[in-house]
């Protein structure tokens, strides 16, 4: 019996009808399950029945299977997933759990993340944008299996973070049993500032908008080689992704291929009647071939091509979390700016200086108010003072924002690296696992299919010899 590869501790099943884990997957799974134990992914502060990491600081692993259309023949039809948990984290009420749950409540989840989590480069969902959506097949099994392998991924890497699998919306997401109770509530606590939710939106989006053009005075090296090799690795899974496009074609040509010779030596065995047996043995054999060229196509397509493109889109949380990094160097860099500028027109101001053009047209516009100049200079020298004092204070908190969140920032880049490396493991090891299994199945058949042609001819000479 084959010995499975050792690779990380999850992996996304699927009971569709492009197939499902065996029992002998299953076996391979748990071994290299353990044999991924040999490093923490829990902090120092994390209590008992919440630590974080696999192995010896508590398990929890999610699996997303069996696509399910619900609503039959109305208009408001979609696809559910069965999702399995298993974890020995105090914090679920029970360490064996599933559930169903719609495409939709993964998004709810997603952007519930996303806004508790700014500091965490948060796992993105497969693209809902699909040309599935527009050809109406978006409830076929190659669909819906593909989207299930990417949102197993999806609450993986969610279980291999060490903030975000201690979420209590994941736990809600895993375990309540009215989870769209759960979604309505969910927004009325978040909107309780909305009475400023659309100014802030819109100062966001200005700041983000006019950053966009902007560069930091003081670029953070460690920041820009991490942007670096993001790029370089989004531009070499591209490549990859087209090459293993091209794999999955060629065995989707394989199937057909071989499915063809099945009909044709199927046609062929009723014109000879004295071959018939044979010819409809090997017929057999080749129609199992092309069985397992399927099988073997739709993990090339359905998972590992679908790995690869799930790992795009993942880097890409990674490089909007970068700049949102760089947007907070930003906001520290400009009110520093502001600052100096204030602080200089104060001193100016003090020593009577001159202020320019614009000191200029001041004051020959107090001057036909008939403003006392000194009074005016006063003026705008406690005001500035007032300014300065407001611009200190949002400098410091600005400056601790910034650093605190290039701490967190780098701490999401190692957690990156790592779940990333647990993935490439897993897929990899998968993707071996399914060749290896179809060309050791292609042996069984062929080996069998001889083996009985060997027994027949031994069993027609003896009769010969009888005769």
């Amino acid at each position: 019996m084959r010995t499975p590869r050792m690779r990380g501790s999850s992996s996304v099943q699927s009971d569709s009808a492009s197939g499902c884990s065996t029992r002998k997957d299953a076996e391979g799974r748990e071994r290299r399950r353990m044999g991924d134990q040999d490093w923490e992914q829990a902090g120092h502060d994390a209590t008992e029945q919440d630590l974080a990491g696999p192995g010896h600081h508590g398990r929890l692993e999610c699996t997303v299977s069996q696509p399910q259309k619900e609503g039959e023949g109305t208009q408001n039809a979609y696809v559910s997933y069965l999702v399995t948990a298993n974890t020995d984290f105090k914090s679920f009420q029970s360490s064996h759990i599933t559930t169903r749950r719609r495409f939709t409540d993964f998004v709810f989840l997603y952007r519930t993340l996303q806004k508790e989590y700014p500091q965490c480069a948060v796992p993105p969902l497969p693209d809902k944008h699909n040309m599935s959506y527009v050809r109406g097949d978006r409830f076929g099994p190659d669909f819906t299996a593909r989207r299930a392998h990417s949102l197993g991924r999806f609450l993986t890497r969610l279980t291999l973070h060490p903030v975000l699998r201690r979420a209590t919306i994941l736990v809600l997401f895993l375990e309540s049993n009215d989870w769209n109770a759960t979604m309505k509530s969910r927004p009325q606590r978040g909107m309780s500032g909305s009475d400023g939710g659309n100014s802030s939106v819109l100062e966001s989006w200005t700041d983000g908008f006019l950053n966009a053009f902007t560069k930091p005075h003081r670029a953070d090296q460690r920041f820009q080689d991490v942007n670096a090799r993001a790029s370089k690795l989004d531009s070499d899974l591209g490549t990859v992704s087209k090459t293993v496009a091209r794999v999955a074609k060629r065995e989707s040509d394989l199937e057909g291929d071989y499915a063809d010779l099945a009909t044709q030596f199927q046609k062929l065995a009723a014109l000879e009647p004295g071959v018939e047996d044979e010819l409809t043995r090997f017929a057999a054999s080749v129609q199992t071939t092309s069985e397992g060229w399927k099988g073997l196509k739709d993990h090339t397509d359905q998972d590992y091509l679908g790995s690869l493109k799930d790992m795009e889109a993942y880097i890409l949380s990674v490089k909007s979390l970068l700049k949102t990094r760089e947007q907070k160097q930003l906001d520290f860099e400009g009110l520093t700016d502001y600052l100096t500028k204030a602080a200089q027109e104060r001193d100016t101001l003090a020593s009577h200086g001159s202020m320019g053009a614009s000191g200029f047209l001041r004051q020959k516009i107090e001057d036909v108010r008939g403003v006392d100049h000194e009074q005016s200079r006063r003026e705008r020298q406690r005001k500035l003072e007032v300014q300065i004092s407001r611009l200190t204070t949002e400098v410091e908190n600005a400056k601790k924002t910034s650093e605190a969140f290039d701490e967190e920032v780098v701490k999401e880049i190692a957690d990156f690296e790592r779940i990333k490396a647990s993935e490439f493991r897993d897929t990899l090891g998968s993707l071996a696992d399914a060749h290896v299994g179809f060309f050791e199945n292609n042996i069984k058949i062929w080996e069998r299919f001889v083996e009985e042609e060997e027994r027949r001819q031994k069993e027609i000479d003896a009769a010969a010899k009888a005769g």
